[in-house]
């Protein structure tokens, strides 16, 4: 071990699912002594814990980590490669980044105080299930206030352009009760909103209790004493059913806001995707849940230069996305992705068609969700209040607003913020009542109502 002792700095690249991996790992960490520290020069261990879902992400950590081996011999760190690449690449990225001591895959994690402390390669080809106490364990980067809650891990659906299964595995379900077990202990230490992420959320419980069960889940979630908000993403538009719409109706704190990761809407494309849905299917599943309940924040995801994507595709999920009129609509463009089945389809569409078409589908968007805004506007809504306006560099706030924080209808991390007057003092994690007086395209303004106080 190095002369620094049982200190460790964190890298945590891309999703969220790879966060609570990071924050279980810090939290075995910390149980065996170690400190977390801001500084990689302060630190015994640097842990990356990578991102592989696309070669831009798989770069961008082969990046980080040739930036940290050149750092080491002045700073003396042992450095781990950790998560979704150290999984694909296994020991072939000490080859490619040979100043890395330790690799350890998704399911290895187990081991991150070996790898932290001695030179080590344990990548397990076996999807892992880790026990409850992996979890209960983490220690929390988000918020404070929030949380994201795994429910799952893995994927079984095998869409034709990723890699997730590969490197995941198949989809496992964790126990209900092992979830509201962490739920509990997560809002003792003060989170009020939890977002349940997996793979598939809506495929929750198929494999372990013979049945699709995320509604039974949300219920039992709905009644742990101090919850205050749930919020559902990752669902999938082939997974909803009737029974999901009428468990969530009963819910008091699931909050209305649905996120729906279509890809696309011509039927050829989601054919070959492997998506299991029909256009047709998508706009009856559209209209069914933004019935449950007046006001539903509605959010997808899109993709663009599929391969074989036609002009006359793209023009059909532009007119697509105008006609449906998303709240939140995000959008990427298709990389061929070694060891996908979309990678070795004819018809790869030019990098410049994407990005031109990226380009149009956004501006389009753009002004969707500016007029989308506006229906909130001079309406009261509860907001999580996440910091005060200076603190975070990251957060560029219109002149004259002190705090920022998101109502329901902002998801953590991917949709803007509500940024607040007030001439209180405010706490990170608290609620408060503001009214929306402005709506810009990704972000409102308002000011506190009366002394802001929320009873729940």
């Amino acid at each position: 071990m190095s002369a620094k002792g049982k200190s460790v700095h964190f890298i945590s690249l891309g999703c969220p699912k790879n966060r609570i991996d990071t924050e279980a790992m810090l939290g075995a960490l910390e149980a065996r002594g170690y400190r977390h520290v801001d500084d990689p020069a302060e630190a015994g261990a640097v842990v990356v814990n990578t991102c592989g879902f696309l070669r831009a992400a798989a770069e961008e950590s082969l990046d980080e980590l040739r930036r940290l081996s050149a750092g080491k011999p002045k700073q003396g760190y042992r450095l781990v490669a950790a998560g979704c690449l150290a999984q694909m690449m296994g020991a072939g990225i000490r080859r490619e980044v040979p100043g890395v001591d330790s690799v350890i895959g998704i399911n290895g994690c187990g081991k991150i105080a070996a790898a932290a402390e001695r030179e080590t390669c344990h990548v397990p080809a076996k999807s892992s299930h880790y026990p409850n106490g992996y979890y209960l364990g983490r220690r929390l980067t988000t918020g404070p206030g929030w949380a994201w809650l795994r429910i799952a891990d893995g994927c079984d659906n095998r869409c034709s352009y990723c890699l997730i299964p590969s490197i995941r595995g198949r989809f496992r379900s964790r126990r209900i009760e092992d979830i509201v077990r962490e739920a509990e202990a997560l809002i003792a230490r003060g989170v009020k909103e939890l977002n349940l992420i997996a793979q598939d959320t809506t495929n929750y419980g198929a494999d372990l209790y013979g049945r699709r069960s995320l509604g039974r889940l949300v219920k039992k979630l709905d009644r742990v004493d101090g919850i205050e908000w749930v919020r559902l993403l990752y669902t999938h538009p082939a997974h909803w059913d009737e029974r999901l719409m009428g468990d969530l109706l009963e819910c008091r704190h699931v909050v209305n806001y649905i996120d729906l990761p279509l890809q696309h809407c011509s039927d050829r494309i989601l054919k070959s995707m492997g998506r299991g849905v029909t256009r047709k299917g998508i706009e009856s599943l559209i209209a069914k849940l933004r019935g449950i309940s007046p006001g539903t924040i509605l959010r997808t995801t899109m993709m663009v230069g599929y391969p074989g994507e036609t002009d006359a595709e793209f023009d059909e999920l532009l007119a697509f996305a105008r006609e449906q009129r998303f709240d939140r609509l995000g959008a990427f463009a298709y990389s061929a992705e070694p060891g996908t089945r979309a990678a070795r389809l004819p018809g790869q569409v030019p990098e410049a068609v994407k990005a031109r078409r990226l380009r149009e589908l956004m501006a389009a968007q753009k002004r969707i969700s500016l007029s989308r805004q506006q229906r909130r506007v001079g309406k009261a809504a509860e907001v999580l209040i996440e910091g005060a306006c200076g603190a975070d560099p990251g957060i560029r706030a219109p002149k004259g607003y002190g705090y920022y924080g998101r109502s329901r209808g902002e998801a953590p991390e991917v949709d803007g913020k509500v940024f607040l007057k007030s001439d209180r003092r405010h706490v990170p994690g608290e609620i408060v009542m503001v009214k929306l007086e402005k709506g810009w395209a990704h972000d409102y303004g308002g000011s506190l109502i009366g002394d802001g106080v929320v009873v729940f």
